[in-house]
């Protein structure tokens, strides 16, 4: 099966331009833009990057556009008000952090993979060379048409020039890149598809050439409706291991609703879509095993953290929400400390103050309704203490 017929059956195609099957069945190349305004990579990040992978695979060539000069504006699709204007500094150590996180998913070796960062030509581009060659033949009809601009103006929202003007200056990343380094297709979220046909437009404008786009669906929860990839507190879930840690995505995972579950497995598995179904179908014989929950988790942490990490996360949850509370030895706490965020703990700290510390209550008015309606469990083995919310969260704290 080829790249994009596995894409279309695994639901990961919500939009194309037309004529893009011939593209990949030549072999071409493809390119995703990442603006570094954190200092790390989400989990939402982690799709795009695996259906670059699966690219990579079947033959084609891949860049990640570092977004060196469009972060300093910042990209305000899907976004409701003005993101904040970063610092360069910040810009620059995050691009450091983000180009490491993804050196452990690719081989950048500048041929087959490549990471560019489009300040090298945004940040030498004068204001009036742009607005000629790009300004110019671009319409405002088509901008203003742009889902995220539509509600700014309806709900009378603040939108600056700046942010107004950023879907061209992606248009401008497409238009280099195809001309410099024969790149046909860009890749983006569903979100992303007016800027990508701005990219589209322009290539076809100044170049009279066919460039295309291919968007994949924004993965919601069916169960709550909010975008995948946060906790329920709208914390969202790292890749880098110091964020968040490795036992709580896998925990993140396997308490997924079994309808998402089922539909991510398709999203993020590299396994055959024929395994995958026969994975579905035992969970659904079964669904108090968490089987399709079981089979994502352990998969995406081997792809995130490694095969060793996932197997210690597999553990972990064994240890501390299969196994008896109360029989929970020091040793085993010992064992799994290097999956879990070990919270540090003042020497006198009272049960208040541990469940807030933990992050299992947000105030201590919390943690005495949590106490009084005997949600929580709290045990101390010295140095340790760990605390379980219910049934499915846990933290553990060290006294200091």
């Amino acid at each position: 099966m080829n790249f994009l017929s596995d894409l279309k059956q695994r639901g990961l195609v919500a939009n194309s331009t037309p004529g893009i099957e011939k593209v990949f069945e030549k072999g071409t190349t493809l390119y995703l833009g990442i603006d570094p305004t954190a200092d790390s990579l989400h989990l939402g990040h982690f799709l795009p990057l695996s259906i670059l992978k699966r690219a990579l695979k079947a033959g084609n060539k891949i860049i990640i556009i570092m977004g060196g000069g469009t972060a300093l504006i910042g990209d305000p699709s899907g976004k409701e008000k003005e993101r904040p204007i970063l610092p360069k500094e910040s810009i620059e150590e995050n691009k450091r952090k983000i180009a490491k996180q993804i050196s452990k998913f690719f081989t950048i070796d500048n041929k087959n993979v490549k990471i560019i960062d489009n300040a090298s030509w945004l940040e030498n581009i004068s204001l009036i060379e742009f607005l000629r060659d790009v300004g110019k033949i671009s319409s405002v009809n088509s901008m203003l048409d742009l889902e995220f601009v539509r509600k700014r103006i309806e709900n009378k929202e603040f939108l600056s020039f700046a942010e107004f003007t950023y879907q061209l200056l992606q248009a401008y990343d497409f238009y280099v890149l195809f001309k410099e380094h024969d790149c046909k297709v860009q890749v983006g979220g569903s979100d992303q598809w007016g800027n990508i046909i701005q990219g589209v437009e322009l290539i076809k404008r100044k170049l009279n050439k066919p460039a295309h786009g291919l968007a994949f669906p924004l993965i919601v929860d069916p169960s709550t409706g909010k975008k995948f990839g946060k906790t329920a507190t709208g914390k969202p879930i790292w890749l880098d291991s110091k964020k968040t840690s490795p036992f709580e995505l896998y925990q993140f995972l396997i308490n997924t609703s079994d309808e998402l579950a089922q539909k991510l497995l398709f999203y993020y598995s590299f396994k055959p879509q024929e395994e995958i179904k026969v994975i579905i179908s035992k969970a659904l014989q079964s669904p108090k095993k968490r089987l399709a929950q079981k089979e994502l988790a352990f998969e995406l942490v081997s792809l995130i953290h490694g095969e060793k990490t996932a197997l210690l996360c597999q553990k972990a949850s064994e240890i501390l929400f299969s196994k008896d509370f109360e029989k929970i030895s020091k040793k085993e706490i010992k064992t799994i400390l290097p999956v879990v965020k070990l919270y540090s703990l003042p020497k006198n700290a009272d049960e208040l103050e541990i469940l807030v510390i933990t992050q299992l209550a947000p105030s201590k008015k919390q943690a005495r309704k949590l106490i009084k309606e005997k949600v929580v469990k709290i045990k101390e083995i010295y140095p340790y203490v760990l605390v379980k919310k219910g049934k499915k969260s846990f933290a553990i704290g060290k006294y200091q």
